[in-house]
């Protein structure tokens, strides 16, 4: 039997397709943006009120009802979807005006991202074994993700006239179309070269005839290819990490955005000033990057111990 409709079901259904093309989300967040979204909307129904007959004090009282029934950081993500829906519904046309906008969510502990360390990263890349084509690309896409620190938006983006191997640099396209420029490393150069000269092109396959495939239009300048010879996503690179992890054996959380965490966190335990990582991560503001000056608590303390006189 197929879940009941509800309110607004398919202005939610558009806007989650959009948001899966255009936001660096996980596949995950999407389904929980989804069901949280439906779950106000079953809510909606109850209250015999339509989309356009939300307004602030509907979504405070709908708030006091989830606080008494979710913890503070389910409710916070609900009410990270509903602003996001309710934003895109101005943007679309469907409604005048948002009454989610300042509406404010339950205070929560400030929590630090997941990173892996420098020895875990390295058993990832080094169980990335073989010169099969697609061997190749994951290779690749491993050492570049981590070397340069990119999103994983970033990542699967790259085009080929976005690398200048001559100055062992690539040009990033960032959230917002902000472009930056940052260093490959002679790891990430030299699994690049390896691939888009002895793997990308065989990728795609061949015909009947034993020609190469041509490559839809929309590959021709992309970096990393599935095996199908179309652009990867998200969703596909997300899957191929999935593979090595396994392989590695291990078992700790890992997103894509993992590999950007470790970037930033082993630049500053290197003693890299914060600014360079600022400039390298693209983040507008300082604040924004000054998460990763927490993560080395532990040997900060641990320094003073060993060192300071009475530590």
């Amino acid at each position: 039997m197929s879940a009941p409709d509800f309110p607004g079901a398919s202005e939610v259904r558009v806007f989650l397709a959009q948001i899966s093309l255009e936001a660096d989300l996980s596949p995950l967040t999407l389904e929980s943006y989804g069901h949280d979204l439906r779950n106000f909307g079953l809510w909606l129904a109850e209250q015999k009120r339509t989309l356009d007959q939300v307004d602030r004090a509907l979504l405070e009282q709908y708030f006091r009802v989830l606080g008494e029934l979710l913890s503070k950081r389910s409710a916070a993500r609900h009410l990270s979807a509903l602003k996001g829906f309710f934003k895109w519904r101005m943007a679309e046309g469907l409604s005048k005006r948002n009454p989610a906008e300042g509406l404010e969510g339950p205070k929560l502990p400030r929590t630090l991202p997941d990173v892996l360390s420098v020895e875990e990263i390295d058993r990832l890349i080094e169980c990335v074994e073989g010169e099969a084509p697609v061997t190749l690309r994951d290779r690749a896409m491993l050492e570049v993700i981590y070397s340069c620190g990119l999103r994983v938006s970033e990542l699967v983006g790259l085009g080929r006239r976005d690398i200048q191997f001559e100055n062992e640099l690539i040009r990033v396209i960032g959230k917002g179309d902000k472009e930056r420029i940052v260093p490959l490393g002679m790891r990430a150069t030299s699994a690049l070269k390896s691939y888009l000269f002895h793997g990308r092109d065989k990728i795609r396959g061949e015909n009947q005839k034993g020609k190469a495939r041509p490559l839809p239009k929309q590959a021709r300048d992309r970096v990393f290819l599935n095996q199908h010879g179309r652009p990867l996503t998200r969703f596909g690179f997300w899957t191929i990490l999935q593979t090595y992890l396994k392989k590695a054996a291990i078992l700790s959380h890992v997103s894509p955005h993992t590999f950007r965490h470790s970037f930033a966190t082993h630049l500053i335990e290197g003693g890299a000033d914060l600014r360079v990582v600022q400039e390298l991560l693209g983040h507008s503001s300082i604040a924004t990057t000054e998460i990763y000056t927490h993560l080395d608590r532990d040997y900060l303390r641990e320094v003073v111990r060993t060192f300071h006189p009475r530590g």
